[in-house]
């Protein structure tokens, strides 16, 4: 469980604990719920593997990727590992979407375990508090004793065909597989990188067919990702049906922004810019700001 290979880590790195004036410690995210599984990494010392069957199969026709994938990138100690469980903020989402309501409880057509996709912006305390949004108490969760800032990263999981077998026959037609949705979540810069909160799921849009909408040049394959949308339950999203946030990062010369990029239907890719108060408010919305609404006929 604890092993360093798979697929869709997310890095990030710290301040050396123990040495200050030492380069930035980097860490790899395993998984990122339910168990926050974090290892530290030496991204430039690495073991050569053989190429056998053990890493044949992500291994493409001549790709000069491949050398890449025989890499065995050595580690630091043993992994850390928190449970989303352990952090009252943390257990269930800070909202709740359309398809927990039309699929509850076990019938929930996504994948338990998620993958992190990009990490981290960091956000102090002070910062979230100016979003007007109420930072947890430690008195009441003491996870957050000590914590004056988090990093926050955007995970994603996914229908996949074998979580729909403990589902009826006449309802696994309403949820298409291969249909992706992203969520935000927050965690303790400090190990063991204690999980703290976490958003909804929730789908990135298209591009826009206007330039002045995009702030630049429009990528003339973006319209065909149209072609493929997101769909649940006979409903029909206005976002890819395979969207994938690969990168979030501060915006330069602008410490209250985020910028993120995705890919939309492994075809194009698009960058959006998003407030750091919008993302508070995302992981820790005030219930009495959440809107309820009827879908327009």
């Amino acid at each position: 469980k604890k092993s360093v290979f798979g697929k869709n880590y997310a890095l990030f790195s710290v301040p050396n604990a123990t040495h200050p004036t030492a380069p930035d410690s980097i860490y790899a995210e395993m998984s990122v719920h339910p168990d926050h599984l974090v290892q530290r990494i030496l991204p430039d010392e690495y073991d050569k593997l053989p190429r056998d069957r053990k890493i044949k199969w992500r291994q493409r026709r001549n790709f000069k990727i491949d050398y890449i994938m025989q890499r065995k990138m050595r580690t630091v100690g043993n992994a850390t590992q928190s449970s989303t469980a352990d952090a009252a903020s943390a257990r269930v989402p800070s909202f709740f979407t359309a398809d927990e309501h039309w699929f509850p409880g076990s019938k929930s057509p996504f994948k338990d375990f998620a993958h992190g996709g990009a990490c981290c912006v960091s956000m102090s305390m002070e910062e979230i508090s100016e979003a007007g949004v109420a930072v947890p108490d430690a008195r009441r969760d003491g996870n957050w004793e000590g914590v004056d800032s988090v990093l926050v990263g955007v995970g994603h999981t996914l229908v996949k065909f074998y979580s729909k077998n403990k589902m009826p026959v006449n309802e696994r037609m309403l949820i298409p597989d291969t249909n992706y949705v992203s969520f935000l979540y927050a965690f303790d810069p400090r190990p063991p990188f204690q999980l703290l909160a976490r958003s909804g799921y929730f789908c990135l849009g298209f591009a826009s067919t206007s330039e002045d909408e995009e702030g630049g040049t429009i990528n003339p394959h973006s319209v065909l990702t149209r072609n493929r949308p997101l769909q649940q339950n006979n409903e029909t999203f206005a976002c890819a049906q395979i969207h994938y946030v690969s990168s979030i990062i501060e915006k330069l010369g602008d410490s209250s922004t985020a910028v993120i990029g995705y890919g939309m239907n492994d075809c194009t890719a698009r960058l959006v810019e998003v407030s750091k108060k919008e993302i508070a408010r995302l992981l820790f919305p005030d219930p009495w700001d959440m809107v309820v609404s009827k879908k327009p006929s």
